[in-house]
């Protein structure tokens, strides 16, 4: 799903107005376009908060909602590619995590163009800014300050090289973005505290209350992602400038070396630790299936679409979050035959108890999505249900979780052999003793889960470029 570089209007504006009066008076009149001394003195503020000297001036254009649709349109035709639109809606329906009738792309779309009040371009190096009536009051100042940091932090620490427009991980793409878009919501709260007077903020307030609908109507996911960098990345960030004695340079070593996964940015602690998610492999499943399949795409869930996935079906928000606390690394990928989805998920965990709290849960939300479904087996280690059009294969061994959702048994069935031949599970394949490495890597990188003495080397995944790239663009890519 895209990421875009942008500035969010109501849910993050109200980061700053916390300390606004709820009771507003007047409504000041929507300023006029900007003179170029406007612009270059919130360039200076913006600079001196920061630390950092702009190499260069942007291009400012300003827009209405209209042409701001328009070019939202135009971002996702140039950076979403249809194989990653293909391969974000089959993934999400096949996890349930959508209606099979939803239209992710258009979601997206009616979600952003309804929240974005400002885009940073990092091809283009420009600036755009919603300014509805050739206005620029605070909302405008406040979201060119909002994208002017993004124009310095892309010519500091080149934007497209950290956060590339189709990552090889959606999880490490999503948390990079959470660093960037924290670094500049809290520039934008330095910066309004300093240079918006209470009427400012006041007229925030009022323009931005409403403003929310669509959002709060969008699946889960999709309003999970798009937050996650402006509420958890504002946090992450915030969190090492204060135990840095509040000096911004400490995110210039965050920029050098970006968080790695949502979990980094949920725990930074495991940031400031160096725990590394887990590359978990699976093989080429398509091709062990034969060659009636294809690979649709492939990824990563991570920690964050993890608690979202628990959630989804019924767990509270806290016992999720407790619950994908324990995630290691995880690996999936979707593939098909004759037109039918299947999605295979390998998820490790830092402990077997996170292993098998992941499975006891996640075992019981699929029960409430597939309540008339019949139970092939309800085992400590094992979950089969089956539905006319769809089969359910949940394991548990070890600290691996293995899940796989097919359209009948037969290809779930294909589809767990295709794993175990590749990268096999101790449950699935003779010969397997208890892991030596429980919870981490094993020596050379290798996951670390499986100890068999029948295993053979698995193939390369040459293809772990996730061809589903959600990163697309635009939803991380608020800015």
């Amino acid at each position: 799903m895209p990421h875009l570089r942008a500035c969010l209007g109501g849910a993050l504006c109200a980061l700053l107005l916390l300390a606004a009066p709820a009771s507003a008076q007047s409504n000041p009149e929507i300023g006029a376009a900007p003179d170029t001394s406007t612009l270059r003195a919130i360039e200076g503020q913006v600079s001196q908060i920061r630390g950092l000297e702009a190499l260069a001036e942007p291009d400012l254009q300003l827009l209405d909602h209209a042409s701001l649709t328009t070019y939202l349109a135009n971002q996702f035709e140039r950076d979403y590619l249809p194989n990653e639109r293909e391969s974000d809606q089959k993934e999400f329906v096949l996890l349930g995590l959508i209606k099979p009738t939803d239209n992710i792309v258009q979601i997206q779309l009616n979600l952003l163009s309804d929240q974005v009040i400002g885009i940073y371009d990092s091809g283009t190096k420009s600036l755009f800014v919603v300014a509805d009536q050739a206005g620029f009051g605070p909302a405008e100042r406040m979201t060119y300050a909002h994208e002017f940091n993004h124009a310095l932090q892309d010519q500091y620490y080149d934007l497209n090289k950290i956060a590339p427009k189709h990552p090889a991980s959606n999880d490490r793409s999503l948390a990079v973005h959470a660093l960037i878009e924290g670094d500049a919501i809290m520039l934008q709260t330095l910066w309004a505290r300093s240079n918006l007077s209470q009427d400012d903020l006041i007229q925030l307030a009022r323009v931005t209350a409403s403003s929310d609908d669509i959002l709060a109507r969008a699946p889960l996911v999709v309003r999970t992602e798009l937050l996650f960098p402006y509420i958890d990345g504002f946090n992450f960030v915030r969190q090492a400038y204060r135990q840095a004695g509040n000096d911004y340079a400490v995110l210039d070593d965050l920029f050098k070396n970006p968080p790695e996964s949502t979990a980094q940015l949920l725990h930074p602690e495991k940031y400031r630790n160096h725990v590394h998610p887990v590359d978990v492999q699976l093989g080429d499943v398509a091709a062990r299936l034969g060659p009636d399949w294809r690979t649709v795409g492939s990824g990563v869930l991570g920690e964050l679409d993890t608690r979202v996935l628990l959630e989804q079906w019924g767990t509270g928000h806290s016992d999720a979050i407790h619950t994908a606390s324990g995630w290691s690394g995880d690996h999936w990928q979707l593939v098909e035959k004759d037109g039918r989805s299947a999605i295979v998920v390998r998820s490790t965990w830092e402990t077997p108890d996170a292993a098998q709290s992941f499975f006891s849960v996640y075992s019981r939300g699929l029960g409430t999505r597939f309540d008339s479904a019949m139970v092939e087996e309800s085992s400590s280690t094992r979950q089969a249900l089956t539905t006319p059009i769809t089969a359910t294969d949940v394991r548990l061994v070890g600290s691996d979780v293995l899940t796989v959702i097919a359209f009948d048994r037969e290809s779930a069935g294909a589809i767990v052999d295709a794993v175990m031949t590749s990268a096999p599970l101790p449950a699935l394949a003779p010969g397997c003793t208890s892991p030596p490495h429980p919870g981490g890597p094993a020596p050379g990188g290798a996951t670390g889960h499986l100890h068999c003495a029948t295993d053979t080397p698995a193939p390369p995944e040459s293809d772990r470029q996730d061809r589903h790239r959600r990163s697309g663009q635009l939803g991380r890519r608020l800015r």
